[in-house]
């Protein structure tokens, strides 16, 4: 008899090797990973708890290649981007942890924890700090309006004058309505953020409180996972100005 089972009907093995894991069992963890990564070696899920099981270990190059056979499996798997940045944020190389994180990022917007490390990796580069952030700066790239499409900060970016930041403030207004519209129609909560990706420009929409929102504008260029991770720095923000204006 045939065994049609995967690893989504049968991933008891996998609930075991977690807790195992977090109870510091680690020999006993990673025999159940391994036994379950043989009978299911294209399901990701089991590489990735392979990888954190070896991390826990000490074992820097076995996480890396258990991380690496995640991505083979599913190359946006948040769990193992991750890893794979706390590798090489553990040897201090910066650098490929930011481009782990800006995959995972991408991958995972609504993980603020992964926003959150790409933030405090950038830290650590002197030669790459954090962007400055100034709500009122016409030029920044950085609009702030309220729900009714009214410009209360900030401006388009370089070259773009105010007649079309109330322009855009405007157009933007009429866009979260919609979006709210079709999250409310569709049952998916509320909305978090809108990305609108053209030949010039990268343009992302984010709330920022019940009657604000933000517009940030970058080039399209500029990686998802760090224009995102700048967004949530911005919309922070955003919202100590509107509490102290």
């Amino acid at each position: 008899m045939s065994d049609h089972s995967s690893p989504q009907q049968s991933p008891s093995f996998l609930d075991l090797g977690e807790r195992l894991r977090q109870r510091g069992q680690l020999e006993a963890a990673l025999s159940v990973a391994q036994a379950g990564a043989t009978r299911y070696p294209t399901f990701a899920a089991v590489h990735d708890l392979i990888g954190r099981i070896l991390a826990d270990q000490g074992d820097d190059e076995g996480a890396r290649s258990a991380w690496l056979a995640t991505l083979e499996c599913d190359a946006t798997h948040p769990g193992a981007l991750k890893g794979l940045a706390f590798l090489a944020f553990r040897r201090r190389d910066f650098g490929d942890a930011e481009r782990y994180l800006e995959a995972a990022a991408a991958a995972s917007p609504r993980d603020t924890s992964i926003l959150t490390a790409l933030d405090r990796v950038r830290s650590m580069r002197p030669a790459n700090a954090p962007e400055a952030i100034n709500i009122e700066d016409p030029v920044a790239g950085l609009l702030l309006l309220d729900n009714q499409g009214l410009r209360l900060a900030g401006g388009l970016g370089s070259g773009q004058d105010e007649q079309m930041a109330d322009a855009a403030a405007a157009t933007a207004a009429g866009a979260a309505r919609e979006a709210e519209r079709a999250a409310r129609l569709l049952g998916l909560g509320a909305w978090q953020h809108l990305m609108i990706e053209g030949d010039s420009m990268r343009t992302a929409l984010l709330p920022v409180a019940p009657q604000a929102m933000l517009l940030l504008r970058r080039p399209p260029t500029a990686p998802v996972g760090r224009l995102l991770a700048f967004a949530s720095r911005a919309v922070q923000a955003a919202r100590t100005w509107l509490g102290n204006s």
